[in-house]
This record gives C-alpha cells, sequence and structure tokens, in this order.
C-alpha cells in the first residue's frame, strides 16, 4: 500500500483547552492575538480567536484584516468609520477611525497596489491624514496630510500614483455659490505643495477610479444620478470626457481602470468597453457578454493587475487582458478566485481547477482555491472544509470549517466559522520539509525491505527508520525476488534509508532532542519555546529514542534556535 507523506488530517478535534489570555492588541503596537479555545495537531494549531462583532476577514493588496464599527462612532447605523485589525505573523495591530472605503473591491484598483487608508480629522483645517501599511514589514508609515481649503465643502476619495497622491473634493465657488468638483495632487516624495488642477466641473459627485502616468480616471455624476467618465491630466492641464460614456439612471458605469497599454477598461450598462485615448476615437466593445446583474458588482468583478475577471447572468466566466476577452467556461454558483497569474474556480462538471496565465496550463484540486502565498495555498469545497496545501512539498490538510480563508502569510491564515468567529491556524514550519511520494516493497521469500521513490531504491535496515516512514507493516508490498532485482538494476542504490526527515529523535541518555533535516542531519532544537513552535504543546510526545551508537550514523548539522530555521534544513 502506497505511503505518501501527503497529509490529510480531516477531523477537527472535539475536545476544548483554554489558553491562556494574552494581550489585547491596541493601535500603538503588533499585539499577540487572543484566542479562547486552541486545537493542537501534528502539523498545525487552530485558534478560535477573541473578537468581538467583526466583519471578514479581507485580503486587500497582501494586508489582511477585519473590521467592526470604530467605537469613536456615536450613531453606528450611519457612521462610515471602521476600527480595523491587521493580521501578519500571528499578531494584530489594531487602527482606529479608518475611513470606510478600504472594505471595498473597487477601491484598491486606484491605489497602485499598495494598501493605503485614510483617518478622516475633525480639525477644520484637514481632511484627515493618509497613511500606508507595508505588507512585508508590517509596519506603518505617514503620507501626508491633506490640507482643507475655507471653502472646501466634502472630501470624496483619493488615488495614489507613484510619490503623488490625487485626492478628490468639492467645494463652492466664492463669487457665484456654485458647487464644483476639485481635483489636487500633493507630492510627498519630493515635498511640492499641493496643486489644484481642476475647477471645471459643476458635479456633486466624482471619484477618481484610477491613476496612470500623471492621468486621472475620473467618475463624475451629475444631477438626476447621470454618470461620465473624464480623463485628467494633471501635468498638461487638460481634461477630457471619455466619449460616449454619457449614462442616463438607471445606467451606470462600473470596473473602469487602467491598463498597461495606455487604454482603459469599463463597464457601461453591464457591457465591457476598451478605450485607448491615443489611438480610438470611441470606445469599443470589448466582447465577451454582458456582466451579471443578479449579484453585487463586487462579486462579479475582480480586478490583479492587468487582469480583471467577470461573470455574466448564467455564471459564464471571463477573462480580459492587453492581449483581449476570453471565455473560461462556467464557474458553478458563480463563485470564482483571481489571483496575479492564475484564476479558480469551480466548471459546469463540478471539478476545482485552476489556469496559470504565464504557463497557459490547467490543473485540478480538491478544493477552490481563495488565496495564494508564495507557494502555500489555501481554499473551500463544497462541504464547507478549509484546505491549506504545500505545493512544493505536497502536504495537504483540511484544518477546519467555515468561510473564504485567507493566508497573511506562508505559516497562518484566517477564516470566519461557522459559528461567526474569527479563526487563525498556525501552520508548522515542518510542512516545508520535503518528503516524496515512497512505496515499501519485500520480496516473499527475503526479510529485506526496500523502499523506492524518484527512480532510486534504499534499504530499510530496521523498524525503527521504517515507522518514521510507515505507519504500518501492512504498507509494505509483497513482490517477487525477481522484481526487487529488477528495482536494483534499473535504480540507483542509495545504501540504508535513514530516519525521515521532520522526525524528532534523541538518545536515551540524553536531554537532547532533534530534527532529523531534509539533508538527513541532526538538527538540535535548543530550547522548549522552539520546540512549542515547531510542534506545538504536545512537542515532548512521539520522540523517538535510540542507543547513542544509533545516532553516530548521522552527521550533526545546525543548531534551531528558531521555528523558522527549519526551513534551512
Amino acid at each position: 500500500m502506497l505511503k505518501k507523506t501527503l497529509i490529510l488530517a480531516v477531523a477537527i478535534a472535539i475536545g476544548v483547552s483554554p489558553l491562556l489570555p494574552r494581550v489585547f492588541a491596541d493601535s500603538a503596537e503588533w499585539n499577540a492575538l487572543v484566542a479562547d479555545a486552541a486545537w493542537d495537531y501534528d502539523y498545525y494549531q487552530v485558534e478560535r480567536l477573541t473578537l468581538d462583532a467583526q466583519s471578514g476577514p479581507y485580503d486587500y493588496n497582501d494586508a489582511v484584516f477585519v473590521t467592526s464599527t470604530a467605537g469613536s462612532c456615536e450613531y453606528p447605523d450611519i457612521c462610515d468609520l471602521i476600527d480595523m485589525t491587521i493580521f501578519k505573523n500571528g499578531e494584530s495591530f489594531e487602527i482606529q477611525d479608518v475611513e470606510k472605503g478600504v472594505t471595498n473591491d473597487f477601491w484598491y484598483t486606484a491605489q497602485d497596489s499598495r494598501f493605503i487608508y485614510r483617518v478622516p480629522s475633525q480639525d477644520d483645517d484637514s481632511w484627515g491624514t493618509v497613511y500606508e501599511y507595508d505588507t512585508v514589514t508590517g509596519s506603518v508609515s505617514e503620507i501626508t496630510d491633506i490640507e482643507r481649503n475655507d471653502d472646501g465643502i466634502a472630501f470624496m476619495t483619493f488615488a495614489t500614483d507613484g510619490d503623488r497622491l490625487y485626492f478628490s473634493t468639492i467645494h463652492e465657488d466664492e463669487e457665484t455659490g456654485d458647487i464644483e468638483s476639485q481635483l489636487s495632487v500633493s507630492d510627498y516624495g519630493s515635498g511640492y505643495e499641493r496643486d489644484d488642477f481642476t475647477y471645471q466641473l459643476t458635479a456633486p459627485w466624482q471619484e477618481i477610479v484610477d491613476v496612470q502616468d500623471g492621468v486621472a480616471l475620473v467618475l463624475f455624476q451629475f444631477s438626476g444620478s447621470i454618470q461620465q467618465l473624464w480623463l485628467v491630466d494633471q501635468t498638461a492641464r487638460s481634461m477630457e470626457a471619455v466619449p460616449e460614456t454619457w449614462t442616463e439612471h438607471p445606467g451606470e458605469i462600473l470596473g473602469a481602470h487602467f491598463v498597461s497599454d495606455g487604454s482603459i477598461q469599463f463597464f457601461k450598462n453591464y457591457r465591457l468597453w476598451s478605450y485607448n485615448p491615443e489611438t480610438d476615437a470611441v470606445p469599443t466593445d470589448a466582447g465577451g457578454a454582458y456582466l451579471s446583474w443578479l449579484i453585487e458588482p463586487a462579486s462579479a468583478i475582480q480586478l490583479v493587475g492587468d487582469y480583471m475577471a467577470y461573470i455574466d447572468d448564467e455564471n459564464g466566466l471571463y477573462v480580459s487582458s492587453v492581449d483581449g476577452v476570453s471565455k473560461f467556461g462556467v464557474a458553478m454558483n458563480g463563485t470564482f478566485n483571481l489571483d496575479a497569474d492564475a484564476i479558480y474556480f469551480q466548471n459546469s462538471e463540478g471539478e476545482y481547477v485552476g489556469y496559470t496565465f504565464s504557463t497557459k496550463t490547467w490543473e485540478s484540486r480538491a478544493y477552490h482555491v481563495t488565496d495564494t502565498y508564495e507557494d502555500i495555498l489555501v481554499g473551500l469545497d463544497s462541504d464547507g472544509n478549509i484546505w491549506y496545501e504545500n505545493t512544493t512539498t505536497g502536504y495537504l490538510l483540511n484544518v477546519g470549517y467555515g468561510t473564504a480563508p485567507v493566508l497573511s502569510d506562508r505559516e497562518h491564515a484566517y477564516w470566519n466559522g461557522t459559528d461567526g468567529n474569527i479563526y487563525e491556524v498556525t501552520f508548522s514550519p515542518l510542512l516545508d520539509l520535503t518528503r516524496g511520494d515512497v512505496q515499501a516493497f519485500r520480496a516473499y521469500d527475503a526479510s529485506g525491505i526496500y523502499l523506492v521513490a524518484d527512480e532510486s531504491i534504499w534499504l530499510v535496515p530496521d523498524e525503527t527508520v521504517y515507522f518514521t516512514w510507515f505507519d504500518s507493516w501492512e504498507e509494505t508490498l509483497g513482490v517477487s525476488q525477481v522484481t526487487i532485482d529488477a528495482y536494483l538494476a534499473s535504480y540507483e542504490f542509495m545504501g540504508d534509508l535513514k530516519i525521515a526527515p521532520g522526525t524528532r529523535v534523541k538518545a536515551t541518555t540524553s536531554d537532547k532532542v532533534y530534527v532529523v533535516g531534509s539533508d538527513y542531519k541532526l538538527h538540535w532544537i535548543t530550547t522548549e519555546t522552539v520546540a512549542n513552535d515547531i510542534y506545538g504543546s504536545d512537542w515532548n510526545q512521539g520522540i523517538v529514542e535510540v542507543q547513542d551508537t544509533y545516532l553516530w550514523k548521522y552527521a550533526t548539522g545546525s543548531s534551531l534556535s528558531s521555528a523558522g530555521d527549519v526551513r534551512s534544513i
């Protein structure tokens, strides 16, 4: 019977073991998350977090967070402020009184692939402060404080392009009293002062939906809910309406964005259009079916870089890019996930599939991929099972139940449980140790057991080694001696098999516990804290004990001073 290191952990423990309370996060620093229950497994730990009335988790521009109505809101039902808790490396960072737009999918089209947000000000001289959260370092930096002029009435939105922050407001003309739209820019990299570059449209509402090379793509809404797209060039001081985008209510413009070739794409009345101001007189029909009007646009459209995925009213899935529009089939239940280089969905045959744009290849999985981080995938199947997969080592884990899991880093994922609570799973770095698929053989008329993998063959020297690779003798396949001889003749003989990577081992006369690495060397776990981080609270269970002389057959490798060190052995 084939023994694979592909692990299928399909059960969640019944018992609940309470954790000691940990420090609550505040707005000043990263803090350990608080959990009221935890479940330990060989390769991961699940915790139910102590978070009240949270929405999410969200994953935008690599920032993972949950939100709640801001504690400062006097009237929560009409308040546009939220408190945001960001997750990274098993810790949390709370930011209070953030503008609610950060939970809008289309907000990030205009933020230059960065996580940027505004904290409104109560000061009459300022519209608030704009900050950037660096998803790599986990740090927050202030970009600029947005000055408010005396005639300012309302702040609308902002977008970023390099070191420039573009924002839109409305103000009252001092002479005529007309309400006018105003676009401004601040270059926070060079320290240039604010530059107001439009006072020309009497539109009560406008949104900067994207910026590219100093040109702002702006959606104006005039009286009667009439919408129109404009291209506003800050450096050339020019404004030009995108032809044939005058859209009367109840029609609307959705998903407008720049493509890297300088063109723009947008949905007008649920049809996709493309317009290149350098070459096109008017927008052209970009192809594909009508956008679905049966669900919210945020659920029907996803944008990542130059790719835009969307579904029609029959759940037909389309992807547009600089190369045009292609149909990828039918996304069951209208569910899909667009990644930087792939699209994932469940097709009409019920198969969970993914297509990689760069390699133009399809692959199938046992679940719908909802998020990726490097070579780590998480996802969800039709029964609500949460899945983890390491595509390098082949480990596959069923880690819980809920909806839409997301990855904050390669060691932590979050999801909303069926009970409404936010759950965190911490993955052991042992999952990064490579252990390929293996098969054990024994000749009917001989006692020797051999392990075969990747056209190589090893002799299993004893049962100590055997049971670090397999769970029982039944996993050895009986074959003829002729078959064994054929393997020995055609495969490279590697000698005696070593203890499996990731195994904890110690000598009976010593307290030192080692991990066998992918290099088959002994790596000393220097402290109990490190052991707990790698294996969980039951780290001292399941250790293989051998005589001192047994370990002489293994070279000594680097010591492990942190859980992350496991990835290098």
